[in-house]
């Protein structure tokens, strides 16, 4: 099956839109000292069920699509370990990081301004993770 066609790619883009959307959000109300914690819960929930998504996409797209052409010869850019490491990154950078954080964030001692700093940093690590995910995409 072709990875753009795969019936998981419309699911994966709605869920980075909301972790991606509710992390900048967190951010942006954090900084106005207004905390929420069904937020919080909200992108700890929604990061793990983008994440499952996101390896059940790589799983399905990794199996041979079943042909009657004949064999046709994998990509060598979806088995090398640049996109493997890309992977790791990106999963790293947009669904562990911030929920980690996130996570923690209420029982860490550090004042409200490093905090502000801290999430912002975060929010675009987040960011950096989704120009890598749409790489991989346009890749495979």
């Amino acid at each position: 099956m072709n990875a753009w066609h795969n019936p998981l790619v419309p699911i994966i883009y709605i869920l980075n839109f909301l972790v991606l959307g509710s992390i900048i959000t967190f951010a942006v109300l954090f900084h106005y000292n207004t905390k929420i914690i069904l937020l919080s819960n909200f992108i700890i929930i929604i990061s793990m069920t983008a994440l499952f998504f996101k390896l059940l996409y790589w799983y399905s797209i990794k199996k041979p699509a079943k042909s009657s052409l004949g064999a046709v010869r994998i990509s060598d850019n979806l088995n090398n370990a640049k996109v493997y490491l890309l992977r790791l990154a990106f999963c790293i950078f947009t669904y562990v990081t911030p929920t980690y954080y996130i996570a923690q964030q209420p029982s860490l001692v550090m004042s409200n301004h490093v905090v502000s700093i801290t999430l912002v940093i975060i929010t675009i690590v987040a960011i950096i993770g989704m120009f890598i995910e749409r790489y991989l995409f346009f890749i495979e």
